[in-house]
């Protein structure tokens, strides 16, 4: 065992060092292998809509620079609209996987060696302090990625980056009626979601709950549980929404009026309005990001 951990740490530092012999310059006397090209990237973050986002919604960017056999090369800090330059050696593609708001303390990324493959760098999302059983929100994140080629000139690339997390809200009509208490210990839970997002945007990983603390609101001479925007992640197979009071499970909620499964897309807000009557009213509304439903009477 010993022998092969310091074969590994000899096998990355060899890696290090040749990339950074080949970025920075040729060795000896011979120069006739020096043909190092600059690339400079541009990060730009756009929304599902094609429109383009600014540095006060993607507020950090981390570029994980891969060579040709995705071995990680390199993490380099940018912002968004301001030009990176990243030295490549000549001869050499190069592969940029580009990560905005990892910064926000809710998730935990892959940590990589130089020389560890793309395949083992993954996103998590954390779990809650309280309780294990629960995932905190992830931030807003975005994901985007580029390879330039050998053959490709030197000048500025850009390089878009998009939302990788879906955003719900949830209104409860009638809930105190329904439940025939009148205090404010309810609780929201949405379930499940992958906890992974790996460098590709694949989601795996175990399946995690979101535990949400909603408020009472008055609208229009009407109560409602009002559970503001949130993210979590995509899910097209459809979540769960519970509803508890004091701890004691109310209702569950998976499908809409007609039957649908209530899903999350990356990008997009979904609005979920339950009206706890006689019978249970479920209607689903997909909107653009921080645009919410101005839900009306049934």
């Amino acid at each position: 065992m010993t022998i092969k951990k310091i074969t590994d740490v000899s096998l990355r530092l060899m890696f290090a060092l040749t990339w950074v012999a080949s970025a920075t310059g040729c060795i000896k006397e011979d120069l006739s292998d020096c043909n190092n090209a600059s690339h400079t990237f541009t990060v730009r973050a756009y929304d599902s809509s094609g429109g383009e986002l600014s540095q006060s919604d993607v507020q950090d960017v981390a570029l994980y620079i891969f060579n040709s056999s995705l071995c990680f090369v390199e993490c380099i800090d940018a912002q968004i609209g301001q030009n990176v330059q990243v030295q490549i050696p000549g001869g050499e593609d190069i592969h940029i996987v580009a990560w905005g708001n990892l910064k926000g303390g809710s998730q935990k990324c892959t940590t990589p060696n130089v020389g560890d493959h793309k395949d083992v760098c993954f996103i998590n999302l954390l779990p809650h302090t309280r309780s294990l059983n629960y995932s905190l929100s992830p931030d807003d994140l975005f994901r985007g990625e580029l390879t330039v080629s050998k053959e490709k000139q030197s000048g500025e690339k850009i390089l878009p980056i998009y939302r990788e997390t879906g955003n719900m809200t949830v209104i409860v009509r009638n809930l105190k009626t329904f439940t025939g208490f009148n205090d404010d210990n309810y609780t929201v839970e949405v379930r499940e979601t992958h906890s992974i997002i790996d460098f590709y945007g694949n989601l795996s990983g175990d399946k995690v709950a979101y535990r949400l603390a909603g408020s009472f609101l008055t609208t229009n001479n009407r109560e409602e549980y009002d559970v503001p925007p949130f993210n979590l992640m995509p899910e097209d197979t459809g979540i769960y929404i519970d509803i508890y009071h004091n701890g004691n499970l109310v209702t569950t909620v998976s499908q809409d009026g007609n039957g649908n499964p209530i899903t999350v897309q990356k990008g997009k807000l979904t609005n979920v309005l339950i009206d706890l009557k006689t019978t249970l009213n479920v209607s689903v509304s997909l909107t653009a990001w921080g645009e919410r439903e101005m839900w009306k009477e049934f």
